[in-house]
């Protein structure tokens, strides 16, 4: 029963190669950690939003922040998506729930040129959801979730008039869990009911008569680690009019150590002929009973992994049209090609190691933002990007159903009091439709589809 446990993280190459990221962002990236920032499609390097969020978006943003700032917010993500077989012509839709993204930011100007804070958010993650009893690609992932927190302590400090320069160290905290059925049609017999029965090397149960797509285990991969990150930026003020910016959050190897469960579903089967010293009818349930017994390749143990969060950096612009107008525009790039190798190892002995070389690609995003002062109290934002694909083709599974997409957004930014402030902001995400599989042997025999809304709402007070 091997070949289970090594499928149990096939799926685990897409979950760590490029897992499977439609919610907000490519490869497993959430990009959406401030409402006033999401308005305007994300568009920070330049020009970061005046409540704290430049901590993750622009470090050197915090410089000339002055006074106290305590911001708090959350982006709903509310993705659809679905498989369509082409030999079936079925369609199976993703079942996630609405999924919350919080962010919080609390700084304080220390002295004229120099301000310091602390930030909470969470640019790496993804959850997907599928039918556990009907999708076809549940054999290779029908639950994922990855979550991954980072604390971010952050200086920025005015070198000059026309100059800034911001740096944060940020602890990362980080759970990731995997589940996945097992068919029973592709497993191969075991030694035990194999030799007695003369049967050759490389039967399987499908050879007896079982049929594809029988369940007979459900698996469960939960682990957790953490680690440091470095994110560093710098602003340059051109003029009254323009300004330039960019910053770069550096990668971080994450060494994960949890638990793999492996529990036993029942077929309700019998064997269909004599098979050794085992009459007809004997229950099916019961031959495989000590593949899941203590030493067994599906008992249950310790597993470790490793999964880096890849770097990512941001380039751009922003330009005052008017006292009331601005144009932003940021190019961001993330190095998702550095997951070329992945290896998960298992405590137990039975169950052999697993050596993935996933070939993602490195993303491309180009953001376009605009600000306009409507009145005292209310500003406007609106904005479009564009993402590339970090799933190469052969990894387009129910893990990481991933595309090119287009996004859209729209916000406004509301002055409540002299000292407080809210945001709202909504983004519409468009994936393009891509061909992908529900079975790693087959190749790609359907059509993934996705789109996303996603609404944020924060908070800001200044005293």
């Amino acid at each position: 029963m091997r070949r289970f446990a090594l499928l149990l993280l096939a799926g685990a190459p897409a979950l760590v190669a490029a897992p499977l990221r439609p919610l907000a962002g490519q490869g497993f990236g959430v990009y959406e950690h401030n409402t006033c920032a999401m308005g305007r499609a994300g568009v920070t390097a330049a020009r970061p939003c005046a409540d704290g969020s430049a901590i993750y978006f622009s470090p050197a943003g915090l410089a000339g922040l002055a006074g106290t700032h305590v911001s708090a917010g959350v982006t709903l993500i509310g993705a659809q998506g679905s498989f369509t077989d082409d030999f079936l012509d079925t369609q199976s839709d993703l079942k996630n729930p609405l999924i919350p993204v919080p962010n919080i930011y609390i700084t304080r100007a220390v002295s004229p040129k120099v301000t310091a804070g602390i930030g909470l958010y969470a640019p790496y993650g993804l959850e997907t959801k599928w039918d556990a009893n009907n999708f076809a690609g549940r054999f290779l992932g029908y639950n994922t979730n990855i979550r991954s927190i980072y604390i971010q302590p952050t200086i920025g400090y005015q070198v000059s008039p026309k100059l800034k320069f911001g740096f944060g160290v940020a602890y990362i905290t980080s759970h990731l869990k995997l589940r996945q059925r097992a068919d029973l049609s592709t497993q191969l017999v075991p030694d035990a009911l194999r030799i007695p029965a003369g049967l050759p090397v490389g039967t399987t149960f499908a050879m007896l008569g079982v049929a594809t797509g029988t369940d007979f285990a459900d698996a469960t991969l939960d682990a957790s680690g953490s680690g440091f990150a470095v994110n560093f930026g710098a602003i340059l003020q051109v003029n009254d009019k323009l300004s330039i910016g960019g910053h770069w959050l550096t990668r971080k190897r994450i060494d994960y150590d949890g638990d793999a469960k492996f529990a036993p579903i029942a077929t309700g089967l019998v064997l269909p002929v004599a098979v050794g010293p085992l009459p007809t009818g004997t229950p099916v349930d019961a031959v495989l009973a000590p593949e899941f017994a203590p030493g067994g390749p599906l008992s249950n143990g310790a597993v470790s992994t490793s999964i880096t969060m890849p770097p990512q950096g941001t380039l751009g612009f922003a330009y005052k049209v008017s006292d009331a107008w601005s144009v932003m525009a940021d190019y961001q790039y993330v190095v998702w090609g550095w997951f070329n190798d992945v290896d998960i190892n298992f405590a137990n002995a039975g169950t052999p190691d697993l050596a993935l070389r996933p070939q993602n690609k490195d993303t491309h995003g180009f953001r376009f933002g605009t600000e306009y002062q409507y009145s005292a109290k209310v500003q406007l934002r609106g904005g479009y990007l564009y993402h590339t694909a970090a799933s190469p083709p052969q990894f387009v599974t129910p893990l990481l159903p991933e595309g090119s997409r287009n996004e859209f957004t729209a916000g406004a930014g509301i002055a409540l009091s002299p000292h407080w402030h809210a945001d709202l902001a909504y983004q519409f995400i468009k994936q393009s439709d891509r061909r992908g599989t529900v079975n790693l042997a087959w190749g790609n025999t359907g059509l993934y589809q996705f789109s996303a809304h996603l609404f944020a709402a924060g908070v800001a007070i200044t005293f």
